[in-house]
C-alpha cells in the first residue's frame, strides 16, 4: 500500500486533536507529505530515510542538528500487512515524546487501515456500479456470458431471477439549492436503506438513481416507492420525483426504460410517483421528436408557425374539458355561446375535423398534448 499525502494529512489532522507536539509524517521515500507544521511539507527527513534504509524499529533524535531536515524527537516505521510503508515523527524532547512513541504508532496503524478499508469499499463499490451499468445499458450478459455470470457471482448479485426497476430524480431546476455533496449524501443513503433489503441494488448516473429489486407485485413496489420517496423528502428536504416499470417485462434492460418513461412522466406532471402504463399516451407524446411533433401541429392547423395555434389550442382545452359542453365551456371562457360556436366553426373548417363529434376529439386531444410538450421544452 501506498501512503498518500491525502491520507497523511487526515491522519495528522486526526491525531493532532490528543497531541500538543508537531507530528510529522513521511513517506516511503523519507519525503514530510504531511504535518502540524505546514513549513515542513515536502522536504526531506534524514532520520526517516535512515529508518527506512536500515528498517530501524525506533530514532531517536536529540538534538535539530542531528540528522539534515529532521528535529529533536522520536520516529517510528509505520507498518502495514509487515511491510514498512513509511514513519511517523513526534517533535519534542526525546526522553518526553517517547513515552507517546508507540501509542501515536498504533493510532497511525489503526487509522490507516480505517482509510484503506474505507477506501477498498469505495472501490468495490464503484467496480459493481460499473457492473450494474453494464447489464443495463449495456451488452454485457448477451457479449460475454461466461465473464458476466463470473461477476455477478463475484458481486452477490442475482442475473437470473425477474426484476423491477425504479428510477429515481431529485432535479437540480426543482431543487435549486442542492449541492453535488447532499446528492452523494442521498445516494449514500439510499443504498443504506436497499442493503435492508433482500438483492436490492442501485448505482447513480448523472441525473438520477437506478434501483434494481427482486419481482415483487405492483402494489408492493408502489409501497416500497412511497416509502422511499417519503424517507428521500422529509430527511433532505428536497422535491424527488419516481419512475417504476410495471412488471410485464422480463428483459431488465425494457424494464429500466420503462421505469425512465415514468420518471419523465413524473416530472412533467409533477407527480411524485408514476407507474409506466402503455396504454397512457402521455408517455408515447413523449416520445416524439420536436420536428415531428412541429409537423403535426402545423399540417392539423395548416399555419407555417405552431406558435399561431396557441388561442385554438386554449380554447380547444377548455372545450374537451367541459366534455363538450356548449354552455359550461363558454362560461369558463367567459364569452357567449354563439361565439364559441363561431371559433368551433372555424377550426372545423380550418382542419376539416368537427371538434364538437366523437370521433375527431381524439386528435385535438394529441394535438393539446403535442402543443404541450413543445412549450415545456421551450421553458
Amino acid at each position: 500500500m501506498l501512503l498518500s499525502a491525502s491520507v497523511a494529512e487526515a491522519i495528522v489532522a486526526q491525531l493532532s486533536q490528543v497531541m500538543e507536539n508537531h507530528i510529522n509524517i513521511m513517506d516511503k521515500s523519507g519525503f514530510i507529505v504531511a504535518s502540524t507544521d505546514p513549513n515542513r511539507v515536502g522536504s526531506i527527513h534524514s532520520g526517516a530515510v535512515r529508518i527506512l534504509e536500515e528498517k530501524l524499529p525506533e530514532l531517536l533524535i536529540e538534538n535539530d542538528q542531528e540528522y539534515i531536515g529532521s528535529r529533536n524527537g522520536v520516529n517510528l516505521p509505520i507498518e502495514f500487512d509487515n511491510e514498512i510503508i513509511g514513519v511517523i515523527g513526534l517533535t519534542g524532547k526525546s526522553t518526553v515524546v517517547y513515552r507517546y512513541g508507540k501509542i501515536i504508532k498504533k493510532m497511525t496503524e489503526v487509522l490507516l487501515r480505517d482509510a484503506y478499508n474505507r477506501e477498498k469499499k469505495v472501490i468495490e463499490q464503484k467496480a459493481k456500479d460499473r457492473f450494474l451499468e453494464e447489464w443495463i445499458f449495456g451488452k454485457y450478459d448477451i457479449n460475454y456470458p461466461l465473464e458476466f455470470k463470473r461477476m455477478a457471482d463475484t458481486f452477490g448479485i442475482d442475473v437470473v431471477s425477474k426484476k423491477r426497476v425504479m428510477v429515481i430524480s431529485i432535479p437540480k431546476q426543482v431543487n435549486k439549492n442542492i449541492t453535488d455533496q447532499e446528492l452523494t449524501e442521498v445516494s449514500r443513503t439510499i443504498r443504506r436503506y436497499l442493503n435492508s433489503l433482500e438483492q436490492a441494488h442501485m448505482f447513480r448516473t448523472a441525473t438520477s438513481f437506478v434501483c434494481i429489486f427482486n419481482y415483487e407485485n405492483n402494489e408492493k413496489m408502489l409501497q416500497l416507492a412511497e416509502k422511499i420517496y417519503k424517507f428521500i423528502s422529509e430527511r433532505f428536504n428536497v422535491i424527488a420525483f419516481v419512475g417504476l416499470d410495471n412488471g410485464e417485462e422480463k428483459n431488465i434492460r425494457n424494464a429500466y426504460d420503462n421505469a425512465n418513461l415514468a420518471l419523465r412522466l413524473s416530472l412533467k406532471t409533477n407527480r411524485a410517483i408514476t407507474m409506466y402504463d402503455a396504454l397512457n399516451i402521455d408517455i408515447f407524446i413523449d416520445l416524439v421528436p420536436l420536428r415531428f411533433k412541429n409537423a403535426y401541429l402545423e399540417r392539423f392547423f395548416k399555419v407555417a408557425n405552431v406558435e399561431e395555434v396557441s388561442e385554438w389550442i386554449e380554447l380547444l382545452r377548455v372545450f374537451l374539458a367541459a366534455e363538450g359542453s356548449l354552455t359550461l365551456a363558454s362560461e369558463q371562457l367567459y364569452i357567449h355561446k354563439n361565439t364559441l360556436q363561431y371559433r368551433l366553426n372555424k377550426i372545423f373548417e380550418i382542419t376539416g375535423y368537427d371538434p364538437r363529434k366523437l370521433s375527431s376529439a381524439h386528435l385535438y386531444t394529441i394535438a393539446i398534448k403535442l402543443y404541450d410538450s413543445l412549450k415545456e421544452k421551450t421553458q
